[in-house]
């Protein structure tokens, strides 16, 4: 195509030129994009508008729930002196749990008993099993000199005797001529097994004598705790008595290990001027085999489990707090305490559970003494 270059033909042609940029900016399908951005353009923000207004709200409500979180945390108040005035209300809830005020007159009628913290020595025992059985020091196994014929008793099973007390009539088997038996030693029948007219040899025994003012405890001592029995250890033998228990020592220690059992024995000498201790029953010997120094020591009586753990009740200016603490070793009778008590604070020691029901009370909006 040839280019008019006539100076007429330029003005046309920029004149041309004008009008068809004018047309179609407005008319031509192929720039609709860019013309009608004057129209879509409000759409496209609206929708930007939209996103960012959302964007906004869910930042809004995200901190709105986060502002709820830390109401929530801090008792469900926006303000600050809201939460202080709940903080307050909190503050006098907990004294309200855990501080119990009782006059003296009501602290003896419930039996409260107080003592100090301090060290103390806490015992450790073993409890092993054992039999009661005769006093083999004290025991005499009454026999004829002679082989003989029973002619006459005079004594029965269970019955008292003295040294020198005639037990039995014989005839000798080789004279015919009668002799008699006696006790050995003062004691008591424990055996016998004859009937006149019965022949026995010489040597044989016919009576059991016993003096069953003493008896022995013998305990088994399992292998584990060999090293730790030693002769002279405190021990309290346990039997069925209705808690009538007998507080001696270990003396005597066995050098062997049964080989059936496989055992130790322990050997404690029981004193029996009642009569309670027989031989053949079971027993349990709890034996101290040592001794803990430590720096802070309570009863187990004063020892309670609540809600924030074990607790003890300490008495302070306004009453009774119950003061969390936490235990150490114990024995059968004392807890060590390692955290929450001082040495010298007063504690209670007997009845503690009373000011635990005191406290339940006050926590439904019952009062304190």
């Amino acid at each position: 195509m040839k280019i008019l270059t006539h100076p007429l033909f330029s003005l046309l042609n920029r004149r041309l030129q004008t009008l068809l940029l004018a047309g179609l900016l407005v008319a031509s399908p192929s720039f609709g994009h860019e013309g009608g951005h004057d129209h879509a353009e409000p759409e496209h923000h609206k929708s930007e508008a939209g996103e960012s207004q959302h964007h906004a709200e869910g930042e809004e409500a995200e901190h709105d729930d986060h502002g709820d979180h830390s109401d929530h945390e801090h008792g469900g108040h926006g303000t600050g002196e809201n939460k202080e005035e709940h903080a307050h209300g909190e503050e006098g809830h907990d004294d309200h749990e855990e501080m119990v005020s009782l006059s003296p007159e009501v602290q003896e009628e419930f039996g409260i008993r107080l003592a100090e913290a301090s060290k103390g020595v806490l015992h450790r025992y073993i409890t092993l099993p054992g039999e009661i059985g005769f006093n083999g020091e004290k025991i005499a196994y009454v026999t004829p000199q002679y082989a003989g014929t029973i002619l006459s008793i005079s004594v029965r099973l269970a019955d008292e005797v003295k040294k020198g007390q005639v037990l039995a009539r014989l005839e000798s088997a080789e004279t015919l001529v009668s002799f008699d038996v006696k006790a050995p030693i003062d004691g008591m029948i424990v055996e016998y097994d004859l009937t006149p007219g019965q022949t026995v040899g010489s040597g044989v025994p016919l009576f059991t004598v016993a003096d069953l003012s003493t008896v022995w405890a013998d305990l088994r001592v399992y292998q584990r705790y060999l090293g730790e029995v030693r002769k002279g250890l405190p021990v309290e033998v346990q039997g069925n008595h209705n808690g009538t228990n007998f507080r001696g020592e270990i003396a005597y220690l066995a050098p062997t290990v049964d080989e059936h059992t496989r055992t130790g024995l322990a050997r404690v000498v029981v004193d029996n001027e009642e009569g309670v201790w027989r031989p053949g029953e079971f027993v349990k010997g709890r034996i101290e085999v040592a001794e803990i120094q430590v720096d802070l020591i309570v009863p187990r009586s004063a020892v309670l489990t609540m809600e924030e753990g074990n607790v003890v009740f300490v008495q302070g200016e306004e009453g009774f707090e119950s003061r969390p603490v936490q235990l150490g070793r114990s024995d059968a009778d004392s807890w060590e305490i390692l955290a929450g008590l001082q040495a010298g604070e007063s504690i209670v020691v007997d009845n503690a559970i009373s000011l635990k029901a005191e406290m339940g009370k006050g926590s439904f909006g019952g009062h304190h003494h």
